[in-house]
């Protein structure tokens, strides 16, 4: 019933983000050699907590990311998250993620993602809006995104949809927003990388820091969508 649970919420995602192109991320722990000929690495670690209701800690789904001015369904790329780098708790959860992409401009629009069992069961968007640009034959630190839903007061964008009304109202995530956070934590969270994926012990890892989060940039788009 629990992986039923998740390819249905897989489905929803992909939906509610237009289609996307999903892509697994990568390396994995597995991955034995790291090729960035035709695409390079972006590396960013995850804290997602919801503080608002505290027992329907959010668990991501995909990571939403754009071409250029996204024209297409080609344009719009969905990373899906595994298990590898993975650390949920109680009362937070931590990712490492990892995305392969060519070279050209991207905006990361954000982390879409759930939380809850049957019957209550609730999605979230949380917003990064970020602009980025990928260099050749690289690995790059973008930083570590600390994501928290705290209660909601009027105006502010909302942690997720609100529809269906009891379970959003439940989970916290039509009443609450959030409260993004950007930060180098690059030597700490390098030698997670290095150790959860042995392919990049020996790589050189560069560092270009995501800018701030701006909650009126996603207060506005999200009043647009």
């Amino acid at each position: 019933m629990k992986k039923l649970f998740a390819l249905l919420s897989v489905a929803v995602v992909l939906c509610l983000s237009g289609c996307a192109t999903p892509i697994h991320m990568s390396p994995t722990k597995e991955t034995q050699v790291l090729d960035t000929s035709k695409d390079s690495i972006l590396l960013m670690s995850l804290t997602l907590k919801n503080s608002f209701h505290p027992s329907y800690q959010p668990s991501p789904i995909v990571v939403n990311v754009e071409r250029g001015d996204a024209s297409q369904t080609a344009d719009r790329l969905n990373f899906l998250f595994d298990p590898e780098g993975a650390e949920e708790g109680k009362l937070e959860n931590h990712y490492l993620v990892r995305m392969s992409l060519p070279p050209g401009k991207y905006v990361v629009r954000g982390v879409m993602g759930q939380s809850g069992i049957f019957p209550a069961h609730g999605f979230f968007f949380a917003p990064l809006h970020e602009d980025i640009e990928v260099k050749p034959n690289s690995v790059v630190y973008l930083g570590h995104v600390d994501a928290t839903v705290v209660e909601r007061k009027d105006g502010e964008l909302r942690a997720g949809p609100v529809i269906p009304l009891i379970d959003q109202a439940v989970t916290g995530f039509s009443g609450g927003t959030w409260d993004v956070s950007i930060s180098d934590n690059y030597e700490h969270d390098i030698t997670s990388f290095r150790t959860t994926f042995p392919v990049l012990d020996k790589a050189s890892i560069d560092k270009d820091v995501l800018a701030p989060w701006d909650k009126k940039k996603a207060t506005d788009w999200w009043l647009a969508h």
